[in-house]
């Protein structure tokens, strides 16, 4: 048995469907919409980082040289340039080749001077080109300070950095 819908009710029940086919349809571009608002708050979001890194003065090259011979020689002569401008001064420098590292050897260095000269130093050498980052530092009192006669506190710096051996340029063969 079949029961009918009185006339009153079939508008009613009209309106309802059509406000559900509104709403179905009107869903699917508000979900687009708020995924497209994700997407570009994302890309803002990567811009505003890639603006930052842009406006962010370059960082110094490393110490590099084609050759460990090369290498020594650059950072001694940084040292030694460093070591001019503040009071210090260099005792030697060589290189420790590391096998698990082959273009990454260590170079050591042995300063004296006073610590004030010697934590600038090691400022400078992280600070500026080529940047050298210190792997390990090491101070001790050289010689203690002696007030009677006016004598300053010498301080020892035994320093390890890295250094990068830069690879040989390919070279093309002969035709």
């Amino acid at each position: 048995m079949r029961m009918a819908l009185p006339l009153a009710g079939r508008p009613l029940l009209l309106g309802l469907a059509g406000l559900a086919l509104a709403a179905a349809l009107g869903t699917g571009p508000v979900l687009d919409a708020l995924g497209v608002a994700d997407d570009i708050a994302l890309a803002r979001d990567r811009l505003a980082r890639a603006q930052a890194a842009a406006a962010a003065p370059p960082v110094p090259a490393p110490l590099a040289a084609a050759d460990e011979a090369g290498l020594v020689a650059a950072f001694r002569a940084r040292l030694d340039t460093l070591a001019g401008e503040r009071t210090a001064t260099v005792d030697g420098a060589g290189i420790q080749p590391d096998p698990a590292r082959p273009t990454l050897p260590r170079l050591s260095a042995s300063l004296r001077g006073s610590a004030e000269g010697l934590h600038g130093l090691l400022q400078a050498l992280e600070t500026g080109a080529p940047l050298i980052v210190p792997e390990e530092a090491e101070l001790s009192v050289e010689r203690p300070a002696d007030p009677e006669i006016g004598r300053a506190t010498v301080m020892r710096l035994n320093l390890t950095v890295r250094g990068v051996l830069l690879p040989a340029p390919a070279t093309k063969p002969a035709p």
